[in-house]
């Protein structure tokens, strides 16, 4: 098949080029490398995907990437929540703007099927857990505001529009991110600084890139879905906790309780949230993870870039 990977180059999207490459597949990459590179952070280039530098903001370049793709994978985003806050002029731009360009460019390409990461930060602070896909839309920040407007823009159907398949994220982690809880804190171990928590009560639903990647194969594979799939591991973890495993695994001091420091709450942060990941199950085949920190060790931070 060919394939688009908008974002290809960024912490989700190299992990997905490989095993869509390893499976045979054509793959087109579009990505700014606003926090991204094509060498990468382990020095592994993106070899036998053909990369574009580009912007999802700049119509252009989005119908240079949507040429002769049946599928596209649309990853590129600003997708961190406190990023969002402080920004939120390209937040809009990139979320909302850049999506409609990649979807009225991939409607003119003919694309017949486009996967969309969207995230759980769409259902806002829940009522109840775990939150299925039927619960509603009430975005706490300006991340989550923009996926809704993403959602709300793929939705339009039509006869040349493509089928869209969302995907809503929750908490994705694997080596190569950068700028999100655990690259913070595994640098923070490693350096013997305090790793901050802000609130303290936080409950996360965090799943591996494995899985996400595994997800869109599967959408890919199957074809459309009618609708939305939370990609989650249905379980929760607590800071406290994965600060102790962080700890445990990279900090030279690990047996010290000072090096985790509680600070006031960040009011644009969800603080509890579990999937419900019966559809992940049902309509993808997909199993959740049992412990989605199983790999924690090697969760090697990126330096210098990652989505």
């Amino acid at each position: 098949m060919q394939l688009t990977v908008t974002g290809g180059a960024g912490f989700i999207g190299r992990h997905l080029v490989r095993a869509l490459l390893d499976a045979g597949h054509t793959v087109r990459v579009l990505d700014s490398l606003h926090r991204a590179s094509f060498d990468g952070f382990d020095g592994e280039t993106l070899s036998g995907a053909e990369c574009i530098e580009g912007d999802i903001r700049d119509p252009d370049a989005c119908a240079t990437a949507m040429a002769g793709a049946q599928a596209v994978v649309h990853l590129a985003a600003q997708s961190n929540v406190m990023g969002s806050v402080d920004d939120p002029t390209y937040c809009y731009e990139t979320n909302v703007s850049g999506t409609w360009h990649v979807f009225d460019t991939a409607r003119a390409a003919g694309v017949e099927h486009l996967v969309f990461s969207s995230s759980r930060e769409v259902y806002g602070e829940p009522d109840r857990l775990p939150v299925s896909e039927d619960a509603p839309l009430r975005s706490k920040n300006t991340y989550g505001a923009s996926k809704i407007a993403g959602e709300a823009i793929l939705s339009m159907g039509g006869a040349d529009h493509p089928d869209v398949s969302v995907l809503r994220l929750t908490n994705v982690v694997g080596a190569g991110d950068r700028d999100r809880v655990i690259p913070l804190w595994v640098e923070a171990a490693r350096a013997g600084e305090a790793l901050h928590i802000f609130g303290g009560r936080q409950q996360i639903d965090f799943v591996p890139v494995g899985t996400v990647v595994e997800c869109v194969m599967r959408a890919l594979e199957r074809g459309p879905l009618d609708a939305p799939v939370n990609v989650g591991s249905g379980r929760t973890t607590t800071l406290q906790a994965l600060a102790e495993r962080v700890l445990a695994a990279f900090s030279r001091n690990a047996a010290s309780g000072s090096e985790v420091q509680i600070l006031p709450p960040r009011g644009p942060e969800v603080a509890r949230f579990c999937a419900d990941v019966t559809r992940m199950r049902t309509l993808l085949g997909v199993a959740a993870p049992t412990d989605p920190l199983a790999e924690l060790a090697s969760f090697e931070p990126a330096p210098g870039g990652g989505r």
